[in-house]
């Protein structure tokens, strides 16, 4: 008990021979752990709890919510994105549109009083708002896109990817769970190799008995018993992590289900309330709007 508070990291994991284990038996414990992984990789099925069953449902949600989840936080972070971009291109065409306004500026240009033809251009152009004007809009069109990319940044883009890394976690979860059973399973490994090797010890004695024989065979009575009792705890810390893992599961469930409406209504009004402010940017710049006039 004392070792398992020395050493958290070997929980579930009672070693079979206390503290008079020789060396040997910690290495065919090591080699007999290494089987038992060495099966879980080639698709062997373990020894398991009853509730097996409901383990690979959890799996098999986990493994259709990450695929749906990567699809939507891909189209997702595009859209998002789509603002910082886009707030970008309005940052240089208004820097490039108010360069062009400096080489040619109509409204401090003098025209000839004798010139009809300026004079009927100097209308038409009255109709539209200036370069100066417009680069203004698209200076303002962009501010105010880069304030939507960082407010929809910090409601859609980091929730979707928080729900991500909330099920890389679910997923370490299910691997500590499997670390438990492929302990309990080798626990039930060892059991076996023992009660043959004292099978064998027994059918030694019976035909040729011996002290050395008896000696042995008590001793692998008592890592027999050892192993009995580590497989009980293993399997008790197996049930246990089991049902922490289905309750937070369950938890799991309800909380994706939250954070996904959540996002999507924040996405929605962060393009409804950017779009008013968008909309009254672009107005001006119809012959209607507040930028006609040419000033």
């Amino acid at each position: 008990e004392q070792a398992k508070k020395d050493h958290p990291e070997t929980e579930g994991f009672i070693s079979e021979d206390g503290t008079t284990s020789s060396a040997k038996e910690k290495v065919k414990h090591f080699f007999v752990k290494a089987g038992i992984k060495a099966k879980v990789a080639r698709g062997v099925d373990l020894e398991e709890t009853p509730d097996a069953a409901q383990v690979d449902e959890v799996e098999q949600y986990l493994s259709a919510l990450e695929t749906h989840v990567k699809a939507l936080a891909k189209a997702t972070l595009y859209l998002v994105d789509v603002s910082k971009e886009t707030s970008t291109n309005m940052h240089e065409l208004g820097q490039t549109l108010f360069g062009l306004h400096q080489t040619y500026d109509p409204d401090t240009t003098t025209p000839d009083d004798n010139d009809d033809s300026s004079n009927n251009n100097s209308n038409a152009k009255s109709k539209n708002p200036s370069l100066k004007t417009i680069s203004n809009i698209f200076a303002s069109l962009s501010a105010i896109n880069k304030v939507k990319y960082d407010d929809n940044y910090a409601k859609v883009s980091k929730p979707i990817i928080d729900i991500q890394d909330n099920i890389k976690a679910a997923r370490l979860a299910l691997k500590r769970r499997k670390d438990h059973a492929i302990t309990y399973n080798t626990f039930l490994q060892q059991i076996k190799n023992r009660q043959a090797a004292l099978e064998k010890l027994n059918h030694k004695n019976a035909t040729s008995p011996q002290a050395t024989t008896e000696n042995q065979i008590v001793s692998t009575q008592q890592l027999l018993d050892e192993s009995n009792k580590s497989s009980k705890v293993a399997l008790a810390a197996l049930e246990k992590v089991t049902q922490r893992v289905f309750r937070e599961m369950d938890r799991f469930k309800h909380s994706v289900d939250a954070q996904m409406r959540l996002l999507y209504v924040n996405h929605a009004r962060v393009q409804v309330d950017y779009s008013r402010q968008l909309d009254v940017e672009w107005n001006k710049l119809l012959p209607n709007g507040n930028g006609g006039g040419g000033a």
